[in-house]
């Protein structure tokens, strides 16, 4: 059984070109092309811009196979017209990752908070949890600071509190 689904995003000719204007050639593709020579062809491709970041879910002890997520590939193909899917001795594909764009964070910005209060029926005040990150954005792997803060302006006496990040 195989939980898996191929899109195809967009796709294009490279070769005879199909675009009526033809785009500068960016300093690396002029570099591969001095290397690979006059029969080499160079193309840009562009994610759409609503097209989910790659992902990957990280497998348990008992998954065995291929991990599931959003993966992208570049899929190139000698073909005789242009419906043609290709085989597998004449496609060459590129493993890519889309990522998101997380812009960095000006000076003046106001951190992640949050505030949670608790009252009680047969008693007066309330118990103030608030919790403050030391960042706006975190990265992969990175620690996260987390700042709490508890006040407890009840009579009641608090043996337990559980926080989760």
């Amino acid at each position: 059984v195989k939980f898996s689904k191929e899109l195809t995003i967009a796709s294009a000719q490279v070769v005879p070109s199909r675009r009526e204007k033809s785009e500068p050639s960016t300093a690396v593709q002029d570099k591969l092309l001095k290397k690979m020579g006059s029969n080499a062809f160079p193309f840009t491709f562009q994610f759409p811009e609503l097209s989910p970041c790659s992902v990957t879910l990280q497998a348990g002890e008992d998954d065995h196979g291929k991990p599931l997520g959003i993966e992208y590939y570049v899929k190139c193909w000698v073909g005789s017209n242009e419906e043609d899917k290709g085989h597998k001795r004449s496609t060459v594909q590129l493993a890519i990752k889309k990522l998101q764009y997380a812009p960095q964070g000006g000076a003046g910005n106001r951190l992640p908070s949050s505030l949670v209060s608790k009252g009680f029926t047969f008693s007066s005040g309330k118990i103030n949890l608030e919790v403050t990150l030391d960042k706006e954005i975190y990265y992969h792997g990175e620690k996260v600071g987390v700042n709490l803060m508890i006040s407890n302006n009840s009579r009641k006496q608090i043996r337990n509190i559980k926080v989760y990040v």
